[in-house]
């Protein structure tokens, strides 16, 4: 509907013109009621959606933690914030916690894991997390004993690390030995940080 100008209503007024809407045998008063009345139901639903707008920024407000003075671009900002720490943290178990496992219902096919779950109480996430952060620990110093086994069987030219424990016995005085028992401390090491010890 169009709305009457200044002119147009006091034309209305005076009985000089009729406007568009008006119904077939409705008195001027008939036509100010109804049109009243339908502006009063389009404040009333105007005024629904603005409580309803109302309580969902309150809400929004109590979640990011700010009371509902602060200014909007600071909820912006907020969610944009807490948006690029959830795609970090995303990466960070894309990169560093999810492995990819054969598929048992597709053979030949793989998809991804990541023992991580948003799903459960913070104070289990981050035990979960601390697992997970303690057996990429672990690898790391699985890698060095296997280097370290290569090296002591390079070294002293045995065919593999079982070899050269195996020979400890006849050389107690020699080098070899204090390199096989590091070799058995940090295979000792892993499994520690595997059971969360030294953290």
């Amino acid at each position: 509907m169009k709305q009457m100008s200044l002119i147009e209503m006091d034309g209305f007024l005076k009985g000089k013109c009729i406007p568009r809407d008006l119904k077939v045998n409705e008195t001027n008063a008939e036509y100010l009621v109804r049109k009243f009345a339908e502006a009063e139901a389009k404040c009333a639903a105007l005024a629904a959606e603005n409580a309803g707008l109302k309580a969902f920024k309150t809400a929004v407000y109590q979640q990011m933690g700010v009371g509902c003075d602060a200014p909007e671009f600071s909820i912006t900002t907020g969610l944009s914030n807490l948006r690029r720490f959830a795609d970090t943290l995303h990466a960070i178990e894309r990169e560093f916690f999810t492995k990819e496992l054969p598929d048992e219902e597709h053979e030949g096919e793989t998809f991804n894991e990541c023992p991580l779950s948003w799903g459960v109480s913070v104070e289990q996430y981050v035990s979960e997390f601390r697992k997970c952060l303690a057996e990429v620990r672990a690898q790391g110093v699985d890698a060095a004993i296997e280097t370290a086994k290569n090296l002591v069987a390079q070294e002293y030219e045995y065919k593999d690390f079982k070899a050269a424990q195996s020979d400890c016995c006849m050389h107690p005085g020699s080098d070899l030995v204090g390199k096989v028992e590091m070799t058995e401390w940090l295979v000792d090491f892993a499994a520690q940080l595997r059971k969360g010890g030294n953290q």
